[in-house]
C-alpha cells in the first residue's frame, strides 16, 4: 500500500516540475505582443539629451541607444513638444545642429530613437534660446606716437577681427559717435593731417562679421615739428696764416651747414660771426695771426637748424715775433730745478725793469736761489731773436722766450750742478681765482732729483668744488695706481700762486692765459721735482706741431747734465735739427725724424703734451741711467 501512494507522490511531481519549465518558456500558453518568443523590441527613449544655443542655431546632443538604427528630433517654440506636435527632423545622428531657429527665441527639443521595431517614446524635454555670436573684442595695448603733422596709431591684433576702425578728435572721452572715423585701418596706422601743437585722442575697434566690438582704451598725442638734425660731430679746427681750416663729419639729412666764430670762448649761434652755407673742410680766412679763435658748426635741413656743435679752437699762424727789451720788463715768478752734485730746487719772485735790472724777492724751495743782477735779450725776428741772457750773474744762463711773451724757459750749469728753469710773467690786470680751476681736465709731465731719477706724466681732473682726481698715472717702470678719488684739492689766489692740499711743500705758479701751471716740491728730504701741469679740452691737428722751438732738456741721473738745440717742425710733423749743445759742448745732430700729434694734443713718440696756446711743447722720456723732461719753446 504504502509503494502504491509513494508512485502516485512520484508522479505527481515530475508533472508539476514539467508545468513550471514550460510556463517559464512561454510554452505553456499565456502573454504575447512585443514579447513574443522571436519579435524584436522597439528601442527605448534616448538618454542625456542636451541642447546649447548657437547664432540661429542650436546644437542637439545625446547617448547612442543599442539597437536603434536611425534618430528622430522633435521641436517647437512650445514647451511640452511631442512626436505629434513638434516639428521632426529625421535620420539624425549625435550631436546635431538646427538650424534657420529666431535669435531670442525658446525652442525644446525632444528626441526619439528608431529600428525596425518602431520609434521610442520621446526624451526628456531640453531647452536653448539662440543668441547672436557677440562681436569681437576691442583691440588692447593701443599705442600713439606723434610725428610732424601727424600720429601713428598701433594695436595687437585681435582674433577673429577681420578689420579695424580708428575714431579720433581734439577732445578727449572720443567715442564711434563723436570721432572722425578712419575705417580699415591696419596697425600700425599713420593719421596724417593734424595740427602741431594740438593734442589728439584716439580709439581703436575690432570688426567682424557679427559687428564692431567697443572702443578701445584712449590714447593721446600731439603732433609736433620734424627735429632739426642733430649738431655735425668730430669738428676740427686747424690753424693757417691768418685763417683757419675748420672740417666736420656730413648729418644725415643736412642740405647746408653753417659756422659760427668769435675771438671769445664760448661762442655760439647769438654771439659769433656766421659764415653760411659753408661744405667740410671750410677755410676761414681774414682772421688776424696769433690771436686765439673759436668755432661752432650747425646743421641745416628744411625742419630748422641744429644746436652748436662742440666748440673747437685754432690761432692763425703768427709772423715771426718781434722781440726787445722791453719784453723783459715786469714781473717774473721763477721756477727752477737741480739736478747733480746739489739736487733741489727753489722759486723766486724777479722784478725787472726796463734797463734789465732785477730785483729779486719771496725766496722758497729747500736751495738758496742765485742773486740775478739783470736780463737781457736779443732783439729781431729770426730764429736767435728772443733770446734770454744774464748779465753779470752765471753766465751758462741761456733762455728763450715765447712768442706770446709770457713765458721763458732756460737751462744753466754751476759747477756740477745742471738747472732747467721757467720764468712765468705777472700780467698786470690779470687776476686768477680758484674757478679758473674749476671743471677742468689735466694732464702733466714732471720729472725727479736726488733722491729718484724718474719721470712721470697723468692725467686728471678738477671739479667745481677744487677736488683733483688722477685718473692715469705712468712712470718708466709701467702704469700705477693712481690714489683714491677726489685725494686732495687744488687752488689758486688770485696773484696766481697755485697750492696743493696734500703737498705742504709745493709752490705752483698759473700762467697769464689760465692754461699751464709750473711747480716745484719736495717729497721727504731729499726727492725733489718739477711738475707742468697743462688744461685740455680742445682738438689738435697735425699742423699745429708745425714752426721753430727752442728746446731745453734736463737729465736725470747720477751723472746730470742738460741739452738745447733748435728743432724745426713741418706741417707733415718732419723734423730737422739745428745746432745742439750740452752741458759738456757741442754733439752732433740727429738725422731728421718725424713727431705726430693726436686730437688731444699728445705727442705719440715721447710722451709730449702740446700746450692750450701752441707754443710750449713738453715731454719726458728715459735717457742713460735716469730720465729727462723737455721743454720746447716756440
Amino acid at each position: 500500500m504504502r509503494q502504491a501512494i509513494e508512485r502516485f507522490w512520484k508522479k505527481s511531481i515530475s508533472a508539476c516540475i514539467l508545468l513550471v519549465v514550460f510556463s517559464l518558456a512561454g510554452c505553456g500558453g499565456g502573454g504575447g505582443g512585443d514579447s513574443s518568443p522571436g519579435v524584436p523590441s522597439v528601442p527605448p527613449a534616448p538618454d542625456n539629451v542636451t541642447a546649447t544655443a548657437g547664432n540661429g542655431e542650436a546644437t542637439i546632443g545625446w547617448d547612442n541607444v543599442a539597437g536603434a538604427t536611425s534618430y528622430n528630433i522633435y521641436f517647437d517654440n512650445t514647451t511640452g513638444v511631442t512626436k505629434t506636435t513638434g516639428n521632426k527632423l529625421a535620420n539624425r545622428t549625435s550631436p546635431s545642429i538646427v538650424t534657420a531657429l529666431t535669435n531670442g527665441t525658446p525652442y525644446y527639443f525632444v528626441v526619439t530613437a528608431v529600428n525596425a521595431n518602431g520609434e521610442s517614446v520621446e526624451s526628456s524635454q531640453v531647452t536653448a534660446t539662440p543668441t547672436p555670436a557677440p562681436a569681437p573684442p576691442a583691440p588692447a595695448n593701443v599705442t600713439a606716437a606723434a610725428g610732424h603733422g601727424e600720429v601713428t596709431i598701433s594695436w595687437p591684433a585681435v582674433t577673429g577681427a577681420t578689420s579695424y576702425n580708428i575714431y579720433f578728435d581734439n577732445t578727449t572721452g572720443v567715442t564711434k559717435a563723436t570721432g572722425t572715423k578712419v575705417p580699415d585701418a591696419t596697425s600700425p596706422k599713420i593719421v596724417t593731417g593734424l595740427t602741431n601743437g594740438t593734442p589728439y585722442f584716439f580709439v581703436v575697434t575690432a570688426v567682424n562679421a557679427n559687428g564692431e566690438s567697443v572702443e578701445s582704451s584712449q590714447v593721446t598725442a600731439t603732433p609736433t615739428p620734424a627735429p632739426a638734425p642733430p649738431a655735425p660731430a668730430n669738428v676740427t679746427a686747424a690753424a693757417g696764416p691768418a685763417n683757419a681750416t675748420i672740417g666736420w663729419d656730413n648729418v644725415t639729412g643736412a642740405t647746408s651747414y653753417n659756422i659760427y666764430y668769435s675771438a671769445t670762448t664760448g661762442v655760439t649761434k647769438t654771439t659769433g660771426t656766421k659764415v653760411a652755407g659753408g661744405t667740410s673742410p671750410n677755410v676761414i680766412n681774414g682772421l688776424i695771426r696769433g690771436t686765439p679763435y673759436y668755432f661752432v658748426v650747425t646743421a641745416v635741413n628744411a625742419n630748422g637748424e641744429s644746436v652748436e656743435s662742440s666748440q673747437v679752437s685754432a690761432t692763425p699762424i703768427p709772423p715771426a715775433p718781434s722781440f726787445s727789451q722791453s719784453d723783459l720788463t715786469g714781473t717774473w715768478n721763477i721756477r727752477v730745478i737741480l739736478c747733480g752734485t746739489s739736487p733741489g730746487w727753489y722759486g723766486v719772485t724777479a722784478t725787472v725793469d726796463g734797463s734789465g735790472n732785477v730785483i729779486q724777492s719771496g725766496p722758497i724751495g729747500p736751495t738758496t736761489p742765485p742773486t740775478l743782477p739783470s736780463l737781457s735779450i736779443t732783439p729781431g725776428t729770426d730764429t736767435s731773436a728772443g733770446v734770454v741772457t744774464e748779465t753779470g750773474g752765471n753766465a751758462t744762463f741761456y733762455g728763450k722766450m715765447s712768442t706770446n711773451k709770457n713765458l721763458i724757459v732756460g737751462t744753466s750749469t754751476v759747477g756740477t750742478t745742471f738747472a732747467l728753469h721757467v720764468f712765468v710773467k705777472r700780467v698786470p690786470g690779470v687776476t686768477f681765482s680758484s674757478t679758473d680751476l674749476a671743471n677742468t681736465t689735466i694732464s702733466y709731465q714732471q720729472i725727479y732729483s736726488g733722491g729718484s731719477f724718474i719721470w712721470e706724466r697723468g692725467d686728471g681732473s678738477i671739479n667745481g668744488s677744487g677736488q683733483l682726481t688722477l685718473t692715469s698715472i705712468t712712470q718708466p717702470s709701467g702704469p700705477v695706481t693712481p690714489p683714491p678719488a677726489n685725494f686732495t684739492t687744488i687752488s689758486v689766489d688770485s696773484a696766481g700762486f697755485v697750492s696743493i692740499g696734500s703737498d705742504n711743500s709745493y709752490r705752483g705758479v698759473m700762467t697769464p692765459d689760465k692754461k699751464i701751471i709750473v711747480g716745484a716740491s719736495t717729497e721727504g728730504t731729499t726727492r725733489h721735482t718739477l711738475v707742468i701741469h697743462q688744461m685740455r679740452g680742445q682738438t689738435y691737428t697735425q699742423a699745429d706741431l708745425a714752426g721753430a722751438y727752442q728746446a731745453f732738456a734736463l737729465h736725470s741721473a747720477s751723472t746730470s747734465s742738460w741739452a738745447r738745440g733748435i728743432w724745426t717742425m713741418d706741417s707733415s710733423g718732419t723734423i730737422t735739427y739745428g745746432p745742439i749743445l750740452n752741458s759738456s759742448g757741442g754733439i752732433t745732430n740727429p738725422p731728421p725724424g718725424t713727431q705726430i700729434i693726436n686730437g688731444a694734443g699728445e705727442v705719440l713718440a715721447d710722451g709730449g703734451m702740446l700746450s692750450f696756446g701752441k707754443d710750449l711743447y713738453v715731454a719726458i722720456g728715459n735717457f742713460s741711467n735716469g730720465s729727462y723732461l723737455e721743454v720746447k719753446v716756440q
